[in-house]
């Protein structure tokens, strides 16, 4: 699964309660490793919230997530349409216990051509 997760979640809010979205999330489950690229670039409205927090309630301390973002972890919360769902998203993916964080700091490597 090489898309960006979020982007996958645009359309998945209209499938939540269909054999689909649930063999779907069944399949993010699964995966030994999870990358959520680009994470920010998208609005977090309530269904995708909602989507986020099964994908990484379900995965929470069995299997490995990554997110990768442009935007420092301190603006993570305010890209949540709800307060509860933040709260429970970030518990989980900065949870001291089982996180490894890092930021990296530098050139745009984009921009050096």
């Amino acid at each position: 699964m090489s898309n960006s997760i979020l982007h996958q979640f645009e359309g998945l809010h209209k499938l939540w309660d269909t054999p689909t979205n649930l063999d779907y999330l069944n399949k993010l489950t699964k995966l030994d490793l999870l990358v959520i690229d680009d994470f920010g670039l998208m609005d977090l409205d309530l269904d995708k919230c909602r989507d986020l927090f099964e994908v990484l309630d379900t995965r929470d301390g069995r299997k490995s997530t990554v997110v990768i973002s442009q935007f420092p972890v301190s603006t993570w919360f305010d890209m949540f349409a709800d307060n509860t769902y933040a709260d429970a998203c970030l518990t989980r993916i900065t949870d001291k216990h089982h996180t490894y964080r890092l930021e990296m700091n530098g050139i745009n490597m984009r921009e050096t051509e």
